[in-house]
C-alpha cells in the first residue's frame, strides 16, 4: 500500500545572518526554495506545504507548486514553523516530511531514502555531522508532539527521544546548509 506523506518545508526565517532572503538566491534560474518544492514534489505530488514568515511578500509570487502556509510567529524559530504547519497539513496523512529550504545539496535520491525507510510507524532521521536531524520523516502518531514544538531547536529534541521507533540515514550531504554568503560560495565551489 503506498504511503500518503505530506511535505512541510520550513523557510519562515529572517536569514539575518546571509543579509538577504536567502530563499530566493537564484540557482541554475530558479530560486532556493524553488528547487526544494520542486525535489518533493517529485516525491510527493501535490502534498508540498512551505511555511513562510519573515520577507512572506517578497518570496511567495516568486514561487510555485506548493501551499503557502503563513507563520505571524517566525521569529520564534523552527519550532514554532513546525507547529504551525503540522496545523494545515492532512491530518489523515501517515507521515510527515520535514525539509528545510537551504539544504542545497540534498538530491531527491536523497530524500527517497528516507521514504523507503519509512514503515508508518518509525521515525526515519537523517544523519550528519554526528548528530540527528532534518530533513526527517515523522509518523502519524507524533503529530501531536510536532504541534507543540516552540523555540529555535526545531524537531531535534523529538529526534533524540529514546521511546520512539527511529532510523537513522546517513546522510552527510543533508550538512550542508546555506546561512551566510560564505556557505553558498563554498557550495558553488563544492560543484566544480
Amino acid at each position: 500500500m503506498r504511503q500518503h506523506i505530506e511535505v512541510l518545508i520550513l523557510a519562515a526565517g529572517a536569514a539575518s545572518r546571509f543579509g538577504s532572503a536567502k530563499q530566493l538566491i537564484s540557482h541554475h534560474g530558479k530560486p532556493l526554495l524553488q528547487h526544494c518544492i520542486d525535489k518533493a514534489n517529485t516525491l510527493c505530488l501535490d502534498r508540498v506545504s512551505v511555511v513562510l514568515g519573515a520577507n512572506h511578500q517578497q518570496i511567495e509570487p516568486q514561487i510555485s507548486g506548493a501551499k503557502i502556509i503563513r507563520n505571524n510567529h517566525w521569529q520564534q524559530g523552527l519550532g514554532a514553523s513546525i507547529a504551525v504547519g503540522v496545523e494545515h497539513i492532512d491530518p489523515q496523512s501517515d507521515g510527515l516530511l520535514i525539509l528545510l529550504a537551504d539544504q542545497i545539496a540534498l538530491a531527491t535520491e536523497d530524500l527517497k531514502l528516507l521514504l523507503k525507510a519509512f514503515d508508518g510507524s518509525n521515525t526515519v532521521s537523517a544523519y550528519y555531522a554526528s548528530r540527528r536531524g532534518v530533513p526527517a520523516l515523522f509518523p502519524h502518531s507524533l503529530y501531536a508532539d510536532l504541534k507543540l514544538l516552540s523555540g529555535d531547536s526545531g524537531a531535534k529534541a523529538l529526534l533524540q527521544r529514546g521511546d520512539i521507533n527511529l532510523v537513522e540515514i546517513d546522510l552527510p550531504q543533508a550538512a550542508m546548509d546555506i546561512d551566510t554568503p560564505a556557505d553558498w560560495t563554498r557550495f558553488l565551489d563544492s560543484l566544480n
